[in-house]
């Protein structure tokens, strides 16, 4: 679990990743959400479903885990068949800022689609 500084400190790095950008879920009424389970975050989007406004539809974009053993932070991208699996190309590092650059960057369209 997530003691308070790290988890602070995380949710201020990952910040960046729920600002507006220009991506087919902001644009159909989405926002950028993250939540905190035990050692991981998980950003995804939100938005009303097409059919239903009044239901709203949550599209997971990445998530980030923290192994405090090593003291690595690991990036993980949902596939097709709705398992989380490690991002290869960047798969851990010491610190947050670099993976939420890979996300907010999305070099191989893993994350925002």
């Amino acid at each position: 679990m997530l003691n308070d500084i790290e988890r602070r400190h995380a949710l201020n790095v990952i910040e960046r990743l729920l600002k507006p950008r220009h991506s087919p879920h902001v644009k159909s009424g989405g926002t950028a959400m993250c939540r905190v389970s035990g050692q991981a975050i998980e950003v995804y989007s939100a938005r009303p479903a097409y059919d239903d406004p009044d239901e709203i539809i949550e599209i997971p974009v990445a998530k980030f885990r923290y192994v405090r053993t090593r003291r690595v932070w690991q990036l993980f991208w949902l596939r097709a068949s709705g398992k989380w699996q490690g991002y290869a190309p960047m798969l851990e590092a010491e610190g947050l800022p670099g993976l939420v650059e890979e996300v907010w960057r999305d070099p191989f369209c893993c994350f925002w689609g």
